[in-house]
């Protein structure tokens, strides 16, 4: 009895060694057994032993957690998006030389083409209708150029998920980059872009963007198709024998059909739910 008495006042016990800020949760399991949880004051992130919190301060990822909020990104400029829609970039134009932007909700099918029309859904639910004067088709996936997404789940604010369309002569292949907004590294898979922030360490997968995500889509409704996304609108035939090899920087992504004035038809979008990771940096489940 006295042991299990001192066993739990030691588990109570905040240990010295346990940085200023960081908070100690102790749970108890079903058999009445405690547990200690230490959380860090930035990122959120829980560890059980005292390895796991040195080896974390020792990655330095709450200083880049920090540098990602400070970060001026794309993300800044649409913080004021509600969480759940997803930026969609379209080509447009008489010779398909122009870009557009929308805003797109799957939860509900709507696409909107600006700002107030956004807040305007938000608060009256009314749906105001795309005008582009007949210079960008919403009815069809095939000038769709990407999917993103801002302040991806299990991720530190400023982060940007992107699903990059790209056509092949087997139809349209879709790529998906986590970009650090600090460092610029865009990540394959989100399990990379963990292991980046839990460890610090770049591999040869990773690599910068000559035109950052950041730079590409900060224009407000349109503007000239950028020369890098020229080629994602062109068949290329070598992406169709080479699909299992690792795609080149701007590649393509995974969406289908919308319909701009109403609802939007998903067939397997997966920035809904690729994020299922737990919240530890090391041991992320599989997404």
């Amino acid at each position: 009895m006295n042991v299990e008495k001192n066993l739990e006042e030691g588990v109570d016990h905040r240990p010295d060694w346990l940085p200023d800020g960081w908070v100690m949760e102790v749970k108890h399991g079903e058999d009445g057994a405690p547990y200690q949880y230490f959380v860090s004051p930035v990122s959120g992130s829980r560890f059980r032993m005292k390895a796991e919190v040195l080896n974390y301060l020792f990655s330095e990822m709450d200083e880049r957690w920090i540098q990602s909020k400070e970060s001026v990104s794309l993300t800044k400029a649409h913080k004021w998006l509600p969480e759940g829609w997803l930026v969609e970039i379209r080509a447009g134009g008489e010779n398909m030389d122009k870009m557009f932007k929308f805003y797109v909700y799957p939860a509900t099918g709507v696409r909107l083409y600006s700002k107030e029309d956004v807040l305007l859904y938000v608060k009256e639910m009314k749906i105001t209708e795309c005008d582009t004067d007949g210079q960008c088709d919403t009815n069809s996936p095939d000038n769709i150029l990407a999917l993103v997404e801002f302040n991806p789940s299990a991720l530190p604010q400023g982060w940007v998920k992107e699903i990059v369309y790209r056509k092949t002569m087997e139809g349209i292949r879709k790529d998906l980059y986590y970009t650090d907004p600090v460092s610029q590294y865009v990540f394959r898979t989100l399990k990379a872009a963990r292991s980046f922030l839990a460890t610090g360490e770049v591999t040869k997968r990773q690599f910068i963007q000559r035109t950052s995500v950041h730079d590409l889509y900060s224009f407000e409704k349109s503007a000239d198709l950028h020369e890098s996304l020229h080629k994602r609108l062109t068949n290329n035939w070598k992406d169709a024998t080479t699909r299992a090899s690792s795609p080149k920087p701007r590649g393509s992504a995974q969406r289908e059909k919308i319909n701009c004035t109403g609802q939007i038809s998903y067939s397997n979008i997966i920035f809904i739910s690729s994020v299922q990771c737990v919240h530890t940096v090391y041991f992320p489940t599989k997404c």
